[in-house]
């Protein structure tokens, strides 16, 4: 199987080298507004999300640890730095929080949801509306942003702010709301 060679990777990617004191070798990041988080601050960021989630639910690591089959010192290493959470960890403390995992993650990596912060917040705000809808509803939207697509594509290489596309948009809106193919 051949792909890019790493330097075109990289390259593509935007990624640059940094050297972060919490791990041996150079690692590769994306720069977001101009920086790079290392893993000190990621791990910061979201052990104030998880701390926070659990805060907006009221709910006290004395209840929450067991759902997790930890004690509550145990479950605190993570709130504290102390512990680093393992994926599958963040996924089953998202069951139980009834959190997204965008809600613990978006604080210490909104480069994930957008090459800028206006892009991550108007992505995050469209996921958070998104999850609200209902099945059909998520089919009709899902459509429309086909239709979206179709009518400014890349291929075409029409930009969404153009005129003519943002026209065609609108037709393609009328039409959904119209119920017409």
């Amino acid at each position: 199987m051949t792909g890019p060679s790493l330097k075109q990777w990289i390259k593509e990617l935007g990624l640059q080298q940094v050297v972060d004191p919490r791990i041996d070798k150079p690692v590769y990041r994306k720069p977001f507004d101009g920086r790079i988080a290392l893993s000190a601050e990621l791990e910061e960021q979201i052990c104030t999300s998880l701390r926070g989630a659990r805060d907006r639910r009221k709910l006290p690591r004395s209840k929450l640890a067991p759902l997790l089959g930890l004690s509550e010192q145990v479950y605190g290493r993570y709130e504290n730095k102390v512990s680093r959470l393992t994926v599958c960890r963040l996924i089953h403390l998202c069951e139980v929080l009834d959190a997204t995992p965008e809600e613990i993650i978006a604080p210490a990596a909104p480069h994930l949801w957008g090459g800028t912060e206006a892009k991550a917040v108007l992505l995050l705000a469209s996921i958070e509306k998104l999850r609200t809808f209902d099945e059909e509803t998520l089919r009709d939207v899902f459509s429309l942003l086909g239709r979206i697509g179709e009518t400014c594509g890349e291929n075409d290489g029409q930009a969404a702010d153009d005129p003519e596309c943002r026209n065609a948009v609108e037709i393609a809106i009328g039409n959904q709301i119209n119920g017409s193919k």
